[in-house]
């Protein structure tokens, strides 16, 4: 979560402002279709994402590695030109601020598989819970799904945003 503390001009609006409009427009979008994908079972959302996610996390971990104990010198240990990007009034190093991003994505990716999980587990009992008042079932379904394409925008904008645009002079 270091990350988010980094300071760099373009950085807030990557990481919070395009996400959330991203995200908006992924729930807005889903809510108009009709009929809906199904969230849940075989052929769900939720079941997409889990697989998604369970090779996506371990290749970002062992990024995470590669970057952190790979060999010094070259372009990793240098100083980005332009825009000094800095954490806690420190400039970083290529491999520093990579370090702090694959971390990030760890987590987020971590944290919305373990989120999809818990829904999938948790669902016949959300359910159970809400028989009785279908607002309350459609206000559940509606917090579950934005934060499901919450965690999902930020993490594609991160990733796609990151991969399109990192190089030694930025």
């Amino acid at each position: 979560m270091r990350y988010l503390a980094i300071y760099h001009p373009e950085k807030t609006y990557y990481d919070f402002v395009v996400p959330a409009l991203w995200a908006a427009l992924m729930l807005g979008g889903y809510w108009v279709m009709n009929p809906k994908p199904a969230l849940f079972g075989e052929t769900g959302l939720l079941r997409l994402v889990r697989d998604l996610l369970i090779m996506a996390v371990p290749f970002m971990v062992g990024a995470l590695a590669a970057v952190a104990v790979g060999a010094p010198g070259g372009h990793l240990d240098r100083r980005m030109v332009g825009s000094e990007i800095r954490l806690d009034g420190e400039v970083l190093s290529a491999r520093q601020f990579v370090c702090y991003l694959l971390g990030y994505l760890c987590f987020l990716g971590i944290a919305v598989l373990i989120a999809a999980v818990i829904a999938t587990v948790g669902h016949d009992a959300v359910l159970g819970l809400t028989a009785g008042d279908p607002s309350v079932r459609l206000g559940v379904r509606l917090a579950g799904t934005a934060v499901l394409f919450a965690g999902l925008s930020s993490l594609t904008v991160t990733v796609l945003w990151r991969a399109s645009t990192f190089s030694p002079s930025w």
